[in-house]
């Protein structure tokens, strides 16, 4: 069985590679810079401001905005963890790459490959250098060399929780623990109940739909796990999403017990305390760690001095020579971190690093738990990676986190539909389809949503098990303080039905690959812009409103649109709403056409997020007889539920152009 799912599963990774490496490439030919600029995968008019020797003997190289720009950088979707090439807008053949190590709004800093130094040398001379985004193949490799592993040795794995994964063991329901002595008081039944059912049985799932909890109930089982003694690893599909459960954690687990393996994203004091690469330069061992990097420092700062080409390749050789001394010294101070900590976080990926995974040669038990957070969006043969790296540790207990309600992990195959379900299908799925609710604890008291907001999704998606607490089930936007009460602040629901011809949908002029193109609706843009105008009146704060597409033309229109006057209220994706919330949201749902095509707004996880974002007010801005004509059952079923719960308005164009 081990071996037909591996062999499954790399025919399908191979493939989604193939197809990631093709259009990647296609678009980073064929699109002009400001195109590739504008959907987020390039960043232009940078400087190299800097390059300098950092941990590990790695070598960074600072970005910032280009000499006389504004002060603030619009990355995209670059983040902590992309591969990247960086080069000047006139020799793209001459460029440096590397890792994003750190960004912010001001500066980004890559990690080069090695030997990166002297080509970032050369670049500081430029006037101006581009960033792109490129495939991260490294994530391929890891997830490949993991199923290969797992078709090798498949047939002897008796671990109780891989066979779990593999659908081969019957499950045998542990009662909860009893008189557990919870840290956090204010957790309600369904939260207690899935910490105590964690803590007696080998496997579980947290169900976690929007604005549960989930995180708070994760944090509660790790304290949990960590007063038995127990040594966890804690994994999710990004930094991101790690980083939020290490912030919860960093008070309660002490110093060096706690350790982020990996770049930690979210940059906050907090998180900075228990990074692995921090500790180790700055703690009790590092000093001489510093002083080599120091010397480093200053030799690659002599080597720009150098004219000599048979001096200036000596002085490099003492470079690398130090860095050798340099990453020897590190690796006995890593170790002796490692083995300190009692709960270690990290991506997935990151899960099989060296620094953890060579420590098995010191012990013979690194981890007795896993748990795996946001398990939905994440792919399956990533959640093999920690499993199959520490198999050495006997894994006997695993936590599974998430909601395969909401989105589902990024697959970028379109020309072939079996490898597309495959890889769409998570280990949530699988676990469910095949154990259906034996070992699923659902979460079911959500605490962000009017309970009217939250009302469909809980009917249509989570079998009406929803509750909303009683402090937010009736909280509206009139309710927050110096906001005036009107029609605009006191509904709930607000539907602007744009039904008829003057809210046509049109298409992006692509200039390029046709995968690039993307829908856009300008009049219904200028009507978000208005309902926000109303509200702005009623003095609900800019902070307090988020607008969502699920169509980035129409994300790019509304920021030109919006943040001219309203320059604070965020827009973004559905993706980049994900996991959080805001007082009030607008959604602009694009599609208006007389052929009832509804495109991926189909999607019903995804619009499970854009519904579920709003803590007072959701405003849906779309034509509803194009969503209702549609062949979507779930969009039909939400019109018509719509049209029963919501205040139905029919905007007047000429009023609000």
């Amino acid at each position: 069985m081990s071996v037909e799912l591996a062999e499954k599963l790399l025919a399908c990774v191979a493939h989604e590679q193939q197809q990631d490496v093709e259009v990647t490439a296609r678009q980073l030919r064929e699109l002009p810079l400001a195109q590739l600029v504008a959907a987020g995968l390039a960043v232009s008019r940078l400087q190299l401001e800097n390059v300098r020797t950092g941990y590990g003997g790695k070598v960074y190289a600072e970005l910032g905005p280009a000499r006389g720009l504004a002060d603030e950088l619009v990355l995209g979707s670059t983040g902590v963890g992309d591969i990247v090439r960086v080069f000047a807008p006139k020799s793209r053949d001459e460029a440096l790459e590397g890792v994003v190590f750190r960004c912010s709004a001001q500066q980004v800093v890559v990690a080069l490959d090695e030997g990166g130094e002297a080509a970032a040398l050369q670049l500081q001379s430029a006037s101006s250098v581009v960033m792109v985004k490129t495939v991260n193949t490294v994530t391929y490799k890891r997830m490949e060399s993991t199923l290969r592993k797992l078709a090798e040795h498949g047939d002897e794995i008796s671990n109780p929780i891989a066979q779990y994964l593999l659908c081969q063991r019957p499950f045998h329901a542990q009662p909860p623990e009893q008189g557990v002595e919870f840290h956090n008081p204010d957790l309600n039944a369904s939260q207690r109940d899935a910490v105590a059912f964690a803590l007696r049985n080998e496997i579980s799932i947290i169900h976690g739909p929007p604005g549960t909890g989930k995180t708070h109930t994760l944090v509660e089982l790790i304290r949990q796990l960590y007063d038995r003694g127990h040594r966890v690893l804690v994994c999710g599909p990004s930094n991101i999403a790690v980083d939020t459960v290490l912030e919860r954690l960093s008070r309660p687990i002490p110093g060096a017990e706690l350790l982020r393996v990996g770049h930690p994203a979210r940059l906050l004091p907090g998180n900075l305390a228990h990074s692995l690469d921090i500790l180790a330069k700055e703690g009790d061992g590092g000093s001489i760690v510093r002083d080599i990097g120091r010397e480093i420092n200053q030799r690659i700062a002599d080597v720009r001095k150098i004219k000599s080409s048979r001096d200036r390749k000596k002085a490099w050789q003492e470079v690398r020579d130090l860095r050798k001394e340099l990453k020897q010294r590190e690796r006995n101070v890593v170790s002796e971190l490692i083995l300190a900590a009692r709960v270690v976080v990290c991506t997935l990926h990151g899960s099989s690093a060296y620094s953890l995974c060579h420590m098995y040669d010191k012990c013979a038990r690194l981890f007795d738990t896993v748990i795996i957070d946001e398990v939905s969006q994440s792919l399956e043969p990533q959640c093999w990676i920690p499993l199959i790296s520490h198999y050495q540790s006997n894994i006997s207990k695993l936590v599974i986190a998430g909601d395969n309600k909401q989105l589902p992990p990024t697959v970028k195959t379109e020309d072939d539909a079996h490898v597309r379900q495959v890889l769409s299908t998570t280990i949530f799925d699988k676990l469910e389809r095949h154990y259906g609710d034996q070992f699923k604890k659902l979460l079911d008291v959500q605490y962000r949503m009017n309970e009217r907001i939250m009302a469909f999704a809980s009917e249509s998606l989570y079998a009406g098990k929803l509750k909303a607490w009683q402090g937010v089930a009736s909280q509206t936007l009139a309710d927050l303080p110096g906001v005036d009460e009107s029609d605009d602040t006191s509904a709930p629901l607000v539907w602007y039905d744009t039904q008829g011809d003057d809210f046509p949908e049109a298409e992006e002029a692509a200039g390029g690959p046709a995968l690039m193109a993307s829908k856009f609706n300008e009049n219904e843009a200028y009507l978000v812009l208005h309902h926000i105008s109303q509200l702005r009146a009623c003095n609900v704060p800019q902070e307090a409103i988020g607008v969502i597409s699920p169509y980035n033309a129409q994300v790019a229109l509304l920021k030109k649109i919006i943040h001219g006057q309203h320059p604070l209220v965020e827009i973004s994706s559905v993706d980049g709403f994900q996991g959080r919330e805001k007082e009030c949201i607008v959604l602009s749902l694009v599609r208006s056409n007389d052929s009832f095509d509804v495109g991926f707004l189909r999607d019903e996880r995804r619009l499970n997020v854009a519904m579920t974002r709003a803590r007072r007010q959701l405003c849906v801005i779309g034509n509803m007889e194009t969503l209702e004509r549609s062949q979507s059952q779930f969009l039909r079923s939400w019109v018509r539920w719509s049209e029963e719960h919501s205040e139905i308005r029919y905007p007047d164009l000429s009023e609000i152009l």
